[in-house]
């Protein structure tokens, strides 16, 4: 939600800026450089990524201006299901879970933390490995290694879009500069033809604008989407490694609530509830202390 607040700074910086140096803004409005920039760049982010990847930057620009999906509420709540799946796995063992991880959807435990049952993927993922963690044929090891692969896919998938997007951020100086060469040549041409060395001035000036373009959404504009869409990724990812954890611990023989502390550990900082918060929680959702054994 930073995004429009920073480029409404940054504009309005650099348009008080040139003002206070004696110009106008209406000398920045070049309608055919922009249209040089910003088409070249949207050939060549087309060019350059696949179309799964093009739908995902679109996707992942679109989470920049509403709340994030990944937050300290999002997060007790997959601690607090991930508690009591463990606690009903401890003393009633594995049937007593079955149900609830063959149809989320349709379980009152799940129906309990909308946020886990509204993330489509984290849901996934979590029943792919509890079914692993009842099943009992493999040890805390193999379930590791196997997550560990799934999250660097996640992890490499999410990365895409910022990935994309730095590489443009780091063209768009030169998209300006192909702009300020096309002006310069109008430019020139206009005045071998004419012989008006008058207009000389005017139409250096006006192709210069094409570089100060260039620079301008590549640092101000470009470059600060593909940060925070980095930054997204990262904290997207960080309920995965708290399953992760959660089911490494567990399947290592500790407690639900030794296991639960260890995936609130991965979590930011600013999304990780207090343990005191999430001993709330539990209680207010599940009626029960998370230290009673």
């Amino acid at each position: 939600m930073n995004i429009p607040i920073g480029w409404s700074i940054a504009i309005i910086s650099c348009l008080a800026g040139f003002v206070v140096l004696g110009g106008q803004v209406s000398q920045l409005w070049i309608p055919a450089e922009y249209l040089i920039i910003l088409g070249a760049a949207l050939g060549a982010l087309v060019a350059g990524n696949k179309g799964r990847n093009l739908k995902n930057i679109v996707s992942a620009i679109q989470k920049l201006f509403v709340p994030a999906s990944v937050n300290k509420k999002a997060n007790i709540q997959l601690l607090s299901l991930m508690f009591e799946l463990l606690q009903r796995l401890t003393r009633e063992g594995p049937p007593s879970i079955d149900t609830d991880i063959e149809n989320p959807d349709a379980s009152d435990l799940f129906k309990k933390y909308p946020d886990v049952v509204n993330n489509h993927r984290l849901k996934t993922f979590l029943r792919d490995y509890l079914r692993m963690l009842v099943d009992g044929n493999t040890n805390s090891s193999h379930i590791e290694a196997v997550m560990a692969q799934e999250i660097e896919v996640l992890d490499s998938e999410a990365r895409e879009p910022s990935r994309a997007l730095h590489i443009l951020a780091d063209s768009l100086p030169a998209f300006g500069i192909v702009a300020a060469i096309a002006g310069v040549i109008h430019t020139l041409t206009n005045i071998s033809v004419s012989g008006a060395v008058d207009v000389l001035g005017q139409g250096i000036a006006s192709a210069l604008v094409g570089t100060l373009l260039g620079v301008f959404f590549s640092y101000a504009v470009v470059s600060p989407i593909a940060n925070t869409l980095r930054q997204v990724a990262d904290a997207e990812l960080r309920p995965f490694e708290a399953i992760k954890e959660i089911i490494v611990a567990y399947s290592n023989k500790f407690a639900p609530l030794i296991a639960v502390e260890y995936g609130r550990k991965v979590l930011y900082s600013d999304q990780r509830p207090s343990m005191e918060e999430l001993e709330t929680f539990v209680r207010s959702t599940s009626g029960q202390s998370m230290r009673q054994r």
